[in-house]
Protein backbone atom coordinates (compact mmCIF):
# COMPACT_ATOMS: atom_id res chain seq x y z
CA UNK A 1 0.00 0.00 0.00
CA UNK A 2 2.13 3.41 -0.91
CA UNK A 3 -0.94 5.76 -0.67
CA UNK A 4 -1.39 5.82 3.33
CA UNK A 5 -4.98 7.09 2.24
CA UNK A 6 -6.05 4.08 0.61
CA UNK A 7 -7.85 1.04 1.56
CA UNK A 8 -5.74 -1.77 0.89
CA UNK A 9 -7.45 -5.45 -0.59
CA UNK A 10 -7.23 -6.70 2.76
CA UNK A 11 -8.86 -3.48 4.48
CA UNK A 12 -11.25 -3.73 1.74
CA UNK A 13 -12.61 -7.10 2.58
CA UNK A 14 -13.39 -6.80 6.64
CA UNK A 15 -14.75 -3.52 6.02
CA UNK A 16 -17.17 -4.85 2.96
CA UNK A 17 -17.37 -7.82 5.30
CA UNK A 18 -18.74 -5.26 8.37
CA UNK A 19 -21.06 -3.95 5.86
CA UNK A 20 -22.72 -6.55 4.77
CA UNK A 21 -23.38 -7.87 8.31
CA UNK A 22 -25.01 -3.94 8.87
CA UNK A 23 -27.04 -4.60 6.09
CA UNK A 24 -28.48 -8.20 7.11
CA UNK A 25 -29.48 -6.34 10.21
CA UNK A 26 -31.39 -4.00 8.53
CA UNK A 27 -33.16 -6.39 5.96
CA UNK A 28 -34.32 -8.37 9.41
CA UNK A 29 -35.87 -4.96 10.84
CA UNK A 30 -37.32 -4.41 7.39
CA UNK A 31 -39.06 -7.79 6.95
CA UNK A 32 -40.55 -7.59 10.39
CA UNK A 33 -43.68 -6.53 10.85
CA UNK A 34 -43.10 -5.43 14.57
CA UNK A 35 -42.61 -1.70 14.59
CA UNK A 36 -40.06 -2.30 17.66
CA UNK A 37 -38.29 -4.44 15.65
CA UNK A 38 -36.28 -1.22 14.76
CA UNK A 39 -35.45 -0.75 17.95
CA UNK A 40 -33.80 -3.84 18.99
CA UNK A 41 -30.42 -4.11 20.54
CA UNK A 42 -28.53 -4.90 17.15
CA UNK A 43 -30.06 -2.30 15.46
CA UNK A 44 -28.63 0.14 18.36
CA UNK A 45 -25.28 -1.80 17.97
CA UNK A 46 -25.28 -1.56 14.42
CA UNK A 47 -25.55 2.56 14.80
CA UNK A 48 -22.93 2.44 17.09
CA UNK A 49 -20.10 0.38 14.95
CA UNK A 50 -21.59 2.60 12.05
CA UNK A 51 -19.98 5.08 13.77
CA UNK A 52 -16.73 4.21 15.72
CA UNK A 53 -15.92 1.60 12.82
CA UNK A 54 -16.78 2.62 9.30
CA UNK A 55 -17.86 6.61 9.44
CA UNK A 56 -15.11 7.90 11.36
CA UNK A 57 -12.26 6.11 10.29
CA UNK A 58 -13.23 6.92 6.81
CA UNK A 59 -13.28 10.29 7.96
CA UNK A 60 -9.89 9.85 9.38
CA UNK A 61 -8.62 8.48 6.17
CA UNK A 62 -10.18 11.19 3.76
CA UNK A 63 -8.66 13.66 6.01
CA UNK A 64 -5.23 12.10 6.50
CA UNK A 65 -5.89 12.13 10.39
CA UNK A 66 -4.09 9.00 11.50
CA UNK A 67 -1.75 10.86 13.66
CA UNK A 68 -2.92 10.92 17.12
CA UNK A 69 -0.76 12.13 20.28
CA UNK A 70 2.58 12.29 17.60
CA UNK A 71 2.32 8.68 16.84
CA UNK A 72 1.31 7.34 13.64
CA UNK A 73 -1.75 5.01 13.66
CA UNK A 74 -2.17 4.02 10.31
CA UNK A 75 -0.60 0.82 10.63
CA UNK A 76 -3.48 -0.95 13.19
CA UNK A 77 -6.81 -0.02 10.83
CA UNK A 78 -6.52 -3.63 9.31
CA UNK A 79 -6.39 -5.29 12.38
CA UNK A 80 -9.49 -2.90 13.75
CA UNK A 81 -11.72 -3.70 10.76
CA UNK A 82 -10.78 -7.25 11.56
CA UNK A 83 -11.64 -7.09 15.10
CA UNK A 84 -15.02 -5.00 14.23
CA UNK A 85 -16.44 -7.76 11.79
CA UNK A 86 -15.36 -10.80 13.67
CA UNK A 87 -16.62 -9.07 16.94
CA UNK A 88 -20.07 -7.90 15.16
CA UNK A 89 -20.58 -11.72 13.73
CA UNK A 90 -19.71 -12.95 17.18
CA UNK A 91 -22.51 -10.72 18.32
CA UNK A 92 -25.17 -11.48 16.33
CA UNK A 93 -24.48 -15.53 16.44
CA UNK A 94 -24.79 -14.75 20.08
CA UNK A 95 -28.19 -12.59 19.72
CA UNK A 96 -29.50 -14.71 16.50
CA UNK A 97 -28.72 -18.03 16.98
CA UNK A 98 -27.56 -18.89 20.54
CA UNK A 99 -30.76 -20.74 21.74
CA UNK A 100 -32.95 -18.92 25.19
CA UNK A 101 -35.60 -20.71 27.31
CA UNK A 102 -38.34 -18.09 27.26
CA UNK A 103 -39.61 -17.69 30.66
CA UNK A 104 -42.98 -16.43 31.50
CA UNK A 105 -43.22 -13.13 33.76
CA UNK A 106 -42.82 -13.62 37.20
CA UNK A 107 -43.78 -10.57 37.47
CA UNK A 108 -45.70 -7.36 36.23
CA UNK A 109 -46.09 -3.98 36.81
CA UNK A 110 -48.45 -1.31 36.48
CA UNK A 111 -47.87 2.35 35.78
CA UNK A 112 -48.95 5.28 37.25
CA UNK A 113 -47.73 8.49 36.07
CA UNK A 114 -47.90 10.57 39.01
CA UNK A 115 -45.48 7.77 40.99
CA UNK A 116 -43.39 7.51 37.67
CA UNK A 117 -42.74 11.45 38.00
CA UNK A 118 -42.15 11.37 41.58
CA UNK A 119 -39.82 8.69 41.46
CA UNK A 120 -37.96 10.48 38.43
CA UNK A 121 -37.57 13.88 40.31
CA UNK A 122 -36.68 11.78 43.29
CA UNK A 123 -33.59 9.85 41.54
CA UNK A 124 -32.76 13.36 40.01
CA UNK A 125 -32.79 14.80 43.68
CA UNK A 126 -30.85 12.25 45.07
CA UNK A 127 -27.87 12.68 42.20
CA UNK A 128 -28.13 16.09 42.63
CA UNK A 129 -28.01 16.46 46.10
CA UNK A 130 -25.08 13.44 45.97
CA UNK A 131 -23.10 15.41 43.06
CA UNK A 132 -23.52 18.86 44.98
CA UNK A 133 -22.66 17.77 47.87
CA UNK A 134 -19.07 16.83 47.25
CA UNK A 135 -19.02 20.02 44.32
CA UNK A 136 -19.58 22.11 46.56
CA UNK A 137 -20.44 25.94 45.35
CA UNK A 138 -19.06 24.84 41.82
CA UNK A 139 -22.41 23.33 41.35
CA UNK A 140 -23.75 26.28 40.56
CA UNK A 141 -21.49 27.34 38.05
CA UNK A 142 -21.46 23.43 36.16
CA UNK A 143 -25.39 24.59 35.16
CA UNK A 144 -24.01 27.09 32.57
CA UNK A 145 -21.11 25.47 30.71
CA UNK A 146 -20.30 28.88 28.65
CA UNK A 147 -19.69 30.73 31.65
CA UNK A 148 -17.97 27.91 33.46
CA UNK A 149 -14.28 28.70 32.92
CA UNK A 150 -14.58 32.12 34.10
CA UNK A 151 -16.45 31.13 37.25
CA UNK A 152 -14.73 28.19 38.08
CA UNK A 153 -11.75 29.62 40.46
CA UNK A 154 -14.40 31.91 42.60
CA UNK A 155 -15.68 28.71 43.95
CA UNK A 156 -15.35 26.17 46.80
CA UNK A 157 -14.79 22.16 47.14
CA UNK A 158 -17.58 20.91 48.68
CA UNK A 159 -17.91 17.95 51.43
CA UNK A 160 -15.06 15.35 51.90
CA UNK A 161 -16.99 11.73 51.28
CA UNK A 162 -13.42 10.27 51.95
CA UNK A 163 -13.27 6.49 50.25
CA UNK A 164 -16.49 7.22 48.61
CA UNK A 165 -16.22 10.30 46.49
CA UNK A 166 -16.09 7.98 43.70
CA UNK A 167 -19.73 7.04 44.34
CA UNK A 168 -20.99 10.50 45.25
CA UNK A 169 -19.44 12.07 41.86
CA UNK A 170 -21.61 9.37 39.89
CA UNK A 171 -24.50 9.77 41.21
CA UNK A 172 -24.82 12.62 38.50
CA UNK A 173 -25.47 9.81 36.24
CA UNK A 174 -29.10 8.86 38.56
CA UNK A 175 -30.53 12.12 36.61
CA UNK A 176 -30.36 9.88 33.28
CA UNK A 177 -32.81 7.11 34.23
CA UNK A 178 -34.85 10.28 36.65
CA UNK A 179 -35.46 12.12 33.59
CA UNK A 180 -36.54 9.01 31.08
CA UNK A 181 -39.11 8.58 34.14
CA UNK A 182 -40.65 11.83 33.95
CA UNK A 183 -40.67 11.56 30.26
CA UNK A 184 -42.74 8.66 30.40
CA UNK A 185 -45.03 10.39 32.71
CA UNK A 186 -45.67 13.16 30.42
CA UNK A 187 -45.99 10.84 27.70
CA UNK A 188 -49.15 9.46 29.37
CA UNK A 189 -50.35 12.85 30.45
CA UNK A 190 -49.19 14.97 28.09
CA UNK A 191 -49.29 18.13 30.78
CA UNK A 192 -46.81 20.46 32.66
CA UNK A 193 -44.03 19.79 31.06
CA UNK A 194 -41.82 22.76 32.59
CA UNK A 195 -40.30 20.63 35.08
CA UNK A 196 -38.94 18.27 33.17
CA UNK A 197 -37.80 20.82 31.04
CA UNK A 198 -35.84 22.48 33.84
CA UNK A 199 -34.42 19.31 34.56
CA UNK A 200 -33.45 18.18 31.03
CA UNK A 201 -31.58 21.66 31.23
CA UNK A 202 -29.96 20.85 34.21
CA UNK A 203 -28.76 17.63 33.40
CA UNK A 204 -27.20 19.03 29.91
CA UNK A 205 -26.02 22.30 31.28
CA UNK A 206 -23.78 19.60 34.08
CA UNK A 207 -23.25 16.97 31.44
CA UNK A 208 -21.85 19.69 29.26
CA UNK A 209 -19.64 21.55 31.63
CA UNK A 210 -18.25 18.29 32.72
CA UNK A 211 -17.47 17.85 29.14
CA UNK A 212 -18.13 13.52 29.07
CA UNK A 213 -20.11 13.74 25.88
CA UNK A 214 -21.46 10.30 26.75
CA UNK A 215 -23.39 10.87 29.10
CA UNK A 216 -25.29 13.82 26.41
CA UNK A 217 -25.62 10.63 24.29
CA UNK A 218 -27.16 8.29 26.64
CA UNK A 219 -29.48 10.51 27.80
CA UNK A 220 -30.70 12.14 24.73
CA UNK A 221 -30.71 8.66 22.57
CA UNK A 222 -33.16 7.22 24.76
CA UNK A 223 -34.91 10.07 24.63
CA UNK A 224 -36.20 9.67 21.46
CA UNK A 225 -36.18 6.06 21.15
CA UNK A 226 -38.82 6.10 24.39
CA UNK A 227 -41.03 8.34 22.50
CA UNK A 228 -41.22 5.85 19.67
CA UNK A 229 -41.61 3.20 21.62
CA UNK A 230 -44.38 4.15 24.11
CA UNK A 231 -46.69 5.22 20.81
CA UNK A 232 -45.44 2.36 18.81
CA UNK A 233 -44.56 4.33 16.03
CA UNK A 234 -41.75 2.77 13.58
CA UNK A 235 -38.82 5.28 13.27
CA UNK A 236 -39.69 8.70 11.52
CA UNK A 237 -36.75 9.78 9.22
CA UNK A 238 -37.92 13.29 9.22
CA UNK A 239 -37.05 13.19 13.38
CA UNK A 240 -34.37 10.07 13.37
CA UNK A 241 -32.30 11.64 10.86
CA UNK A 242 -32.08 15.38 12.08
CA UNK A 243 -31.69 13.68 15.53
CA UNK A 244 -28.86 11.37 14.85
CA UNK A 245 -26.99 14.21 12.50
CA UNK A 246 -28.01 16.83 15.59
CA UNK A 247 -26.12 14.54 17.93
CA UNK A 248 -22.89 14.24 15.63
CA UNK A 249 -22.96 18.06 15.33
CA UNK A 250 -23.08 18.33 19.44
CA UNK A 251 -20.41 15.90 20.01
CA UNK A 252 -18.57 17.76 17.19
CA UNK A 253 -19.14 20.68 18.94
CA UNK A 254 -18.35 20.12 22.43
CA UNK A 255 -15.21 18.15 21.16
CA UNK A 256 -13.90 21.49 19.83
CA UNK A 257 -14.60 23.41 22.68
CA UNK A 258 -14.49 21.63 26.22
CA UNK A 259 -12.22 21.57 28.92
CA UNK A 260 -13.00 18.66 31.58
CA UNK A 261 -14.73 20.33 34.58
CA UNK A 262 -14.49 23.98 32.76
CA UNK A 263 -17.24 24.27 30.02
CA UNK A 264 -16.64 25.12 26.98
CA UNK A 265 -14.52 27.98 24.84
CA UNK A 266 -16.20 29.04 22.61
CA UNK A 267 -13.12 30.81 20.95
CA UNK A 268 -12.26 27.69 19.71
CA UNK A 269 -14.79 27.79 16.59
CA UNK A 270 -13.76 31.24 15.80
CA UNK A 271 -12.22 29.70 12.21
CA UNK A 272 -14.50 26.87 11.79
CA UNK A 273 -17.91 26.55 9.88
CA UNK A 274 -20.34 24.41 10.21
CA UNK A 275 -19.02 21.96 8.14
CA UNK A 276 -15.74 21.66 10.77
CA UNK A 277 -17.91 21.42 13.40
CA UNK A 278 -20.03 18.71 11.95
CA UNK A 279 -16.87 16.35 11.01
CA UNK A 280 -15.03 16.79 14.24
CA UNK A 281 -17.76 14.99 15.85
CA UNK A 282 -16.05 11.87 13.61
CA UNK A 283 -12.99 12.72 16.22
CA UNK A 284 -14.69 9.77 18.66
CA UNK A 285 -12.40 7.72 15.72
CA UNK A 286 -9.01 7.65 17.40
CA UNK A 287 -10.61 5.23 19.50
CA UNK A 288 -10.99 2.91 16.51
CA UNK A 289 -7.59 3.36 15.71
CA UNK A 290 -6.18 2.95 19.19
CA UNK A 291 -8.09 -0.35 19.11
CA UNK A 292 -6.09 -1.21 15.77
CA UNK A 293 -3.04 -0.67 17.27
CA UNK A 294 -3.41 -2.46 20.33
CA UNK A 295 -4.82 -5.57 18.63
CA UNK A 296 -1.72 -5.27 16.08
CA UNK A 297 0.89 -5.71 18.51
CA UNK A 298 -0.73 -8.11 20.86
CA UNK A 299 1.14 -10.55 22.28
CA UNK A 300 4.43 -9.66 20.33
CA UNK A 301 5.08 -6.08 22.12
CA UNK A 302 2.26 -6.42 24.97
CA UNK A 303 1.55 -9.59 26.72
CA UNK A 304 -2.58 -10.85 27.18
CA UNK A 305 -3.69 -9.84 30.35
CA UNK A 306 -6.37 -12.96 30.70
CA UNK A 307 -9.04 -12.48 33.63
CA UNK A 308 -7.68 -9.57 34.65
CA UNK A 309 -10.37 -7.35 33.68
CA UNK A 310 -13.22 -9.05 35.01
CA UNK A 311 -10.83 -9.82 38.38
CA UNK A 312 -10.83 -6.14 38.75
CA UNK A 313 -14.50 -5.61 37.65
CA UNK A 314 -15.34 -7.46 40.84
CA UNK A 315 -12.96 -5.52 42.99
CA UNK A 316 -13.35 -2.13 41.16
CA UNK A 317 -16.23 -0.87 43.39
CA UNK A 318 -13.94 -1.42 46.60
CA UNK A 319 -12.58 2.00 46.99
CA UNK A 320 -9.13 1.93 46.91
CA UNK A 321 -8.40 3.93 50.06
CA UNK A 322 -9.98 0.67 51.59
CA UNK A 323 -7.69 -1.36 49.32
CA UNK A 324 -4.91 -0.16 48.91
CA UNK A 325 -2.36 -1.22 45.90
CA UNK A 326 -6.08 -2.80 43.78
CA UNK A 327 -4.89 -0.55 40.73
CA UNK A 328 -7.57 -1.70 38.85
CA UNK A 329 -7.08 0.38 35.66
CA UNK A 330 -3.40 -0.62 35.75
CA UNK A 331 -3.81 -3.38 32.37
CA UNK A 332 -5.63 -0.43 30.23
CA UNK A 333 -3.02 2.15 31.15
CA UNK A 334 -0.42 -0.59 30.48
CA UNK A 335 -1.49 -0.64 27.46
CA UNK A 336 -1.88 2.87 26.45
CA UNK A 337 1.74 3.32 27.75
CA UNK A 338 2.92 0.57 24.93
CA UNK A 339 1.13 2.25 22.33
CA UNK A 340 1.90 6.34 23.10
CA UNK A 341 4.21 6.05 25.07
CA UNK A 342 4.66 6.90 29.29
CA UNK A 343 3.02 10.54 29.18
CA UNK A 344 1.18 10.46 26.11
CA UNK A 345 -0.94 7.29 26.54
CA UNK A 346 -3.01 8.78 29.88
CA UNK A 347 -6.67 8.95 28.79
CA UNK A 348 -6.66 7.16 25.66
CA UNK A 349 -9.33 4.39 25.24
CA UNK A 350 -10.05 1.50 23.38
CA UNK A 351 -13.07 -0.60 22.15
CA UNK A 352 -14.58 -2.96 23.93
CA UNK A 353 -13.42 -5.55 21.21
CA UNK A 354 -9.78 -4.50 21.95
CA UNK A 355 -10.51 -5.44 25.59
CA UNK A 356 -11.63 -8.64 24.28
CA UNK A 357 -8.79 -9.10 22.53
CA UNK A 358 -6.30 -8.07 25.05
CA UNK A 359 -7.56 -10.66 27.43
CA UNK A 360 -6.76 -13.61 25.14
CA UNK A 361 -6.47 -13.06 21.43
CA UNK A 362 -9.27 -13.90 19.02
CA UNK A 363 -11.02 -16.85 21.16
CA UNK A 364 -11.63 -14.29 24.07
CA UNK A 365 -12.65 -11.50 21.42
CA UNK A 366 -15.34 -13.85 19.86
CA UNK A 367 -16.41 -15.47 23.73
CA UNK A 368 -17.06 -11.38 24.33
CA UNK A 369 -19.30 -10.82 21.46
CA UNK A 370 -21.48 -13.91 21.57
CA UNK A 371 -21.93 -13.10 25.57
CA UNK A 372 -22.92 -9.79 24.30
CA UNK A 373 -25.42 -10.79 21.77
CA UNK A 374 -26.96 -13.37 24.45
CA UNK A 375 -27.47 -10.65 27.11
CA UNK A 376 -28.87 -8.14 24.81
CA UNK A 377 -31.12 -10.79 23.54
CA UNK A 378 -31.71 -11.77 27.13
CA UNK A 379 -32.76 -7.99 27.17
CA UNK A 380 -34.98 -7.66 24.35
CA UNK A 381 -37.21 -10.96 25.35
CA UNK A 382 -37.98 -9.63 29.03
CA UNK A 383 -39.03 -6.38 26.93
CA UNK A 384 -41.03 -7.57 24.74
CA UNK A 385 -42.92 -9.68 27.24
CA UNK A 386 -43.72 -6.21 28.95
CA UNK A 387 -43.60 -3.54 25.79
CA UNK A 388 -47.34 -2.24 26.90
CA UNK A 389 -45.44 -1.63 30.35
CA UNK A 390 -44.30 2.49 30.13
CA UNK A 391 -41.79 1.40 33.41
CA UNK A 392 -40.76 -1.30 30.83
CA UNK A 393 -40.19 1.13 27.94
CA UNK A 394 -38.14 2.76 30.27
CA UNK A 395 -35.61 0.42 31.64
CA UNK A 396 -35.48 -0.76 28.16
CA UNK A 397 -33.87 2.49 26.11
CA UNK A 398 -31.96 3.08 29.17
CA UNK A 399 -30.43 -0.42 29.33
CA UNK A 400 -30.11 -0.61 25.04
CA UNK A 401 -28.80 3.27 24.80
CA UNK A 402 -26.23 2.12 27.80
CA UNK A 403 -24.73 0.04 24.47
CA UNK A 404 -23.02 3.11 23.21
CA UNK A 405 -21.12 3.16 26.81
CA UNK A 406 -20.55 -0.72 26.35
CA UNK A 407 -19.09 -0.60 22.46
CA UNK A 408 -17.33 2.81 22.76
CA UNK A 409 -14.92 2.12 25.71
CA UNK A 410 -12.78 -0.67 26.53
CA UNK A 411 -12.55 -0.63 30.16
CA UNK A 412 -15.10 -3.32 32.21
CA UNK A 413 -14.41 -2.39 35.98
CA UNK A 414 -15.52 1.52 34.78
CA UNK A 415 -18.64 0.29 32.43
CA UNK A 416 -19.91 -1.81 35.13
CA UNK A 417 -19.60 1.01 37.81
CA UNK A 418 -21.42 3.79 35.36
CA UNK A 419 -23.96 0.68 34.96
CA UNK A 420 -25.04 0.58 38.55
CA UNK A 421 -25.50 4.15 38.55
CA UNK A 422 -27.69 4.83 35.21
CA UNK A 423 -29.73 1.80 34.30
CA UNK A 424 -29.39 -0.25 37.31
CA UNK A 425 -31.61 1.64 39.58
CA UNK A 426 -34.30 1.00 36.96
CA UNK A 427 -34.36 -2.53 37.35
CA UNK A 428 -34.15 -1.84 40.80
CA UNK A 429 -37.19 0.51 40.90
CA UNK A 430 -39.42 -2.15 38.15
CA UNK A 431 -38.64 -5.15 41.36
CA UNK A 432 -39.76 -3.00 43.75
CA UNK A 433 -42.91 -1.29 41.77
CA UNK A 434 -43.62 -4.66 39.96
CA UNK A 435 -46.03 -7.14 41.36
CA UNK A 436 -45.99 -10.80 41.05
CA UNK A 437 -47.79 -12.74 38.50
CA UNK A 438 -50.17 -15.33 39.95
CA UNK A 439 -49.88 -18.34 36.88
CA UNK A 440 -47.27 -19.16 34.16
CA UNK A 441 -47.14 -21.60 31.65
CA UNK A 442 -44.04 -23.82 30.95
CA UNK A 443 -40.95 -22.26 29.33
CA UNK A 444 -39.85 -22.71 25.46
CA UNK A 445 -37.20 -22.38 24.22
CA UNK A 446 -36.87 -19.07 21.82
CA UNK A 447 -36.34 -19.56 18.09
CA UNK A 448 -33.29 -18.84 16.36
CA UNK A 449 -34.46 -15.56 14.54
CA UNK A 450 -34.18 -11.92 14.69
CA UNK A 451 -38.21 -11.77 16.51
Amino acid sequence: MTDPAQLSTNEWIWLSALLGLMVLVVSAAWRSRNPLAWFQPPLVMLVIYGYYTVLGPLNALNEGRWVDRGVDLRYGMEAAWMGAAIAFASYLIGYWLWPQKIRPPQRTSGFNPAQAWRLGQRLNWVGLILFGSISGSRLLVYLNPLTARQATALTADGLDFGAFANYASLAINLLIPGILLMTAAWIAQRRNPFPLLAWLVTAIGIYTTLGFRYRLAILLGPLVMLWFVATRKRPNPLIVIPSVLGLVLIAGFVGLTRAYGQGLDLTALEDKTLTDIFLAGFGESVIFLTTGALISMTPASHGFVGLTPLINTLLFPIPAQLLPGKNSAEYALAVNEAIYGPVRGQGAAFMNYGEHYLMGGWPTLILGGLILGWLTRKLWIWFQQRQQEPLAQVTYVCAVGYLYVVVSRGYLPQVTMLFCFTVLPLFLLYRWTSRPVTSSPPAIVAPPHAG
